[in-house]
């Protein structure tokens, strides 16, 4: 195995691993975090809700920094043997339409301004919405998988 191939193998394992994580993180929170916040008493979900997403926020900005530059990395070394471009960057188009909205909600969220209070408020929509943005990436991502291999 030659060096290229060796990062670009280590580059797509760490790439999916992280999605993977990430988008595992959105779907536990909206589908089994959110749903049983309601039988804390409101004192302790505060502390609870604050706890948990004090813990995952280095899970999450480590996983967006690990799918930024390993996507990078794979696009560098992939993109100039695609035969048919232009459907690859319709497809990467896709999974960054996806990837632009994850990362606009996520980041509105994590910002502690009383502006967002109201958004905030409403996680459970907002975590759905993110998965919907990481399904998005999936889709776009299996598009670009697919087009890469023709």
């Amino acid at each position: 195995m030659t060096a290229v191939a060796l990062i670009s193998f280590v580059c797509h394992v760490l790439h999916i691993a992280s999605t993977c994580t990430s988008l595992g993180g959105l779907f536990y929170a909206r589908m089994v975090l959110w749903p049983t916040l309601d039988t804390l008493a409101p004192d302790v979900r505060e502390q609870f809700l604050a706890q948990a997403i004090r813990r995952f926020a280095v899970i999450k900005w480590t996983g967006v920094a690990v799918v930024a530059v390993t996507g990078i990395v794979q696009w560098v070394l992939t993109f100039p043997h695609i035969i048919n471009q232009m459907h690859y960057i319709l497809f990467f188009g896709i999974k960054m339409i996806g990837a632009v909205g994850l990362f606009s909600i996520t980041f509105l969220l994590a910002m502690p301004t009383e502006t967002l209070r109201q958004m905030r408020m409403q996680r459970a929509f907002w975590a759905g919405l993110n998965i919907i943005c990481g399904l998005t990436i999936l889709v776009g991502a299996a598009l670009m998988h697919s087009a890469a291999r023709r």
